[in-house]
């Protein structure tokens, strides 16, 4: 069964080093793109997340949210930077004397400074936390997983109906265009009766006409093609492996064919029943770009 590559998945894994979150957020991209948010002390592990991330989900936008909580509850370490306080309270006071200006040089002023408070941070022993980091990781992806299936079968379900339509479209078009040359034959016979009223008609040059227009509106390659198209997209939707690409090349032929049908028809009927089926394309290309 096909996935959506859009999904949200949260996991939590609690273990000796600590407690860590993981949210997963996906959506639709050409490719596998990762962005990770993960505490500065874990940044040598994005590969190893990564990895991790492609098992299960083989392409799209994926946005990681990792954090991580002590188990000791420690408070974090908060002091200020003394020189920095001195050193911009010098500069503000200089300012000040410079412009001439009687407002006072405030606390709130010399804070706006972010390097005046330093927060202390906790150092991580990567190995000892990577089996947490890797159990969060994973039960995030299993939870995000869970959505982009059940999204998936959605897509499975309105690509297979759309597909289903299509095809009662060709078939369609597949009973009209036998009539096409019959009936062209009937308007060219009364045409020419009309031009030449009792004169004889030649009926070798008249053959040949209707030779050369049943050859250009002959669409039997294009109908067979078409069908052709549309049982290798339900093959893709039932591989139950990545179908986006597949899907989204299978759709462009399949266009191409029904343009070429429509431009060789030379009949009203089926140039109706042609706009149908570019509008179901259209749609179908739409959807197609969010299966993974």
């Amino acid at each position: 069964m096909i996935k959506s590559m859009t999904g949200f998945g949260k996991g939590e894994a609690k273990g000796k080093s600590g407690i860590f979150t993981a949210e997963i957020r996906a959506v639709n991209h050409r490719y596998f793109d990762l962005s990770s948010k993960i505490p500065n002390g874990l940044v040598l592990l994005e590969d190893r997340i990564k990895e991790l991330l492609r098992k299960d989900i083989k392409r799209g936008k994926i946005n990681l949210f990792l954090s991580y909580r002590s188990p000791e509850k420690e408070s974090e370490s908060i002091t200020f930077d003394k020189e920095a306080v001195n050193k911009y309270y010098k500069i503000l006071s200089e300012i000040k004397k410079r412009i001439n200006t009687k407002e006072e040089i405030k606390l709130s002023h010399i804070l706006s400074f972010t390097d005046v408070i330093v927060h202390d941070e906790k150092s991580f022993d990567i190995e000892v936390m990577w089996p947490t980091v890797k159990e969060a990781v994973t039960r995030a992806a299993s939870d995000c997983n869970k959505m982009r299936e059940r999204e998936g079968k959605a897509l499975h379900k309105d690509l297979s109906t759309r597909v289903s339509r299509i095809s009662g479209y060709i078939n369609s078009v597949s009973n009209l265009a036998p009539g096409v040359v019959a009936e062209y034959k009937r308007k060219l016979d009364s045409r020419i009766k009309d031009i030449v009223k009792n004169q004889a008609i030649d009926q070798a040059r008249l053959e040949t006409e209707l030779a050369i227009f049943a050859k250009q509106c002959d669409v039997s390659e294009e109908i067979t093609r078409a069908k052709s198209h549309l049982e290798g997209i339900i093959k893709a939707l039932d591989a139950g492996e990545e179908a986006g690409r597949k899907l989204d090349f299978i759709l462009q032929e399949l266009n191409r064919e029904i343009n070429t049908l429509g431009a060789k028809a030379n009949d009203i009927k089926i140039s109706r029943i042609v706009i149908n089926i570019k509008s179901e394309l259209e749609k179908m290309r739409e959807q197609a770009q969010n299966v993974e």
